[in-house]
């Protein structure tokens, strides 16, 4: 009996771990996903990385499917409360593709933004979190986003809701960044000394 329920637990364990993500998955994944918001969203350079952080961080804990709307979930919601304007809030909260960027179909996680957007096509270089981030802030039991102040988006720049289409500026027909522009491009950006 007692070696029944082992094989039993280390099946189940194995069973998760399979549906585990592996970094680089999640990182391309909460990447893409960033990239779209901070392009409909109107997102600054600050809150463009700190929305790839919390991403990641949501990303990185899907394991099983109750993961999908759970504690990550509320988390991540509630950290880009501080991060995002009100505005920007608000439209987040009424894309659904956004909100809820991940389902559950045939038993693997789907990424609904992937339905939207064209899967090679960036509209910014990768944050400075794409090459440093390892998802650390998921480990804290308080925000490492409120009380921080973060950049105002470009003032002539307004989040345009809906904007994600095959005929947008980085579809396949138009130019935008293939991901390994986008990822070159923020390494160069990192390298750069900063400006005064």
């Amino acid at each position: 009996m007692k070696r029944f329920i082992l094989i039993m637990v280390a099946m189940l364990t194995l069973g998760s771990a399979a549906n585990a993500m592996s970094y680089k998955s999640a990182r391309d994944k909460a990447f893409f996903l960033t990239d779209k918001m901070a392009y409909e969203l109107a997102l600054s350079d600050d809150q463009y990385n700190a929305v790839f952080e919390i991403n990641m961080d949501y990303i990185m804990c899907l394991e099983v499917y109750d993961d999908i709307f759970g504690t990550f979930w509320t988390r991540r919601n509630n950290e880009l409360k501080f991060v995002l304007s009100p505005i920007q809030y608000q439209y987040y909260m009424q894309m659904e593709y956004f909100y809820r960027p991940v389902s559950w179909q045939n038993k693997k996680f789907v990424f609904t933004v992937y339905d939207r957007y064209p899967k090679d096509r960036f509209f910014r270089a990768a944050p400075p979190g794409y090459q440093v981030y390892k998802g650390s802030n998921r480990y804290f039991d308080h925000s490492a986003y409120n009380g921080r102040t973060f950049g105002a988006p470009d003032s002539k720049s307004q989040p345009k809701p809906g904007m994600g289409s095959k005929s947008q500026p980085g579809s396949k027909s138009q130019p935008g960044l293939t991901k390994r522009q986008a990822v070159n491009q923020g390494k160069h950006m990192m390298n750069q000394p900063p400006r005064r």
